[in-house]
């Protein structure tokens, strides 16, 4: 496996990465911006599902992606959720508890990384991913409908779930890994 290789996997995280802050954007500036923040949300959460699926069918997995997808996918949730809880869609303790979450799992995947050990994502890590795209794509849609940017109930729930959800998965991580952390 090449540290880095210039494959269209490795393209698509890079797009991730740098639409990340034009979703916060969008969100923040509202109107038909938020329009657009959706649309490049979805588009880098199917680049999320694509670059992995491409880099495994044509056996392109590279060090640099299996590092920088985790981090894109980051990014772009944890711009795109920075952007609802700014802007008032939802509550900001489950949103910096995410992020928080994030930023912790992300130090510990370098730190084993530097001790020779790939942390991977559990399927329970993954279905939280999918959980967290859509709960911010429907947060999205209801502001993009109602033209509110006012604290919405069930996006407020969701939200609280995939915090739960961040947090076990959270634990999983260092359970199922804590033999590096001896």
């Amino acid at each position: 496996m090449k540290s880095w290789k210039f494959n269209i996997s490795n393209v698509l995280t890079i797009i991730r990465i740098a639409i990340s802050p034009l979703v916060f954007a969008g969100i923040y500036v509202g109107g038909h911006w938020t329009v657009i923040a959706a649309v490049l949300f979805i588009l880098g959460a199917i680049t999320d599902w694509l670059d992995g699926y491409l880099a495994r069918k044509n056996k392109e997995v590279t060090g640099f992606g299996q590092f920088a997808d985790p981090v894109a996918d980051k990014m772009l949730s944890g711009f795109a959720l920075s952007g609802i809880a700014a802007t008032g869609l939802v509550y900001i303790w489950p949103v910096v508890g995410i992020i928080f979450r994030d930023v912790l799992i992300t130090s510990f995947r370098l730190w084993g990384m530097k001790h020779g050990k790939n942390i991977l994502p559990s399927k329970l890590a993954k279905a939280k991913t999918a959980i967290e795209m859509l709960t911010i794509i429907s947060i999205m849609i209801y502001a993009i409908i109602t033209g509110e940017n006012s604290a919405f109930g069930p996006g407020n729930i969701a939200m609280i779930a995939v915090f739960i959800l961040a947090w076990i998965t959270c634990i999983d991580y260092f359970w199922k890994n804590r033999a590096i952390l001896i």
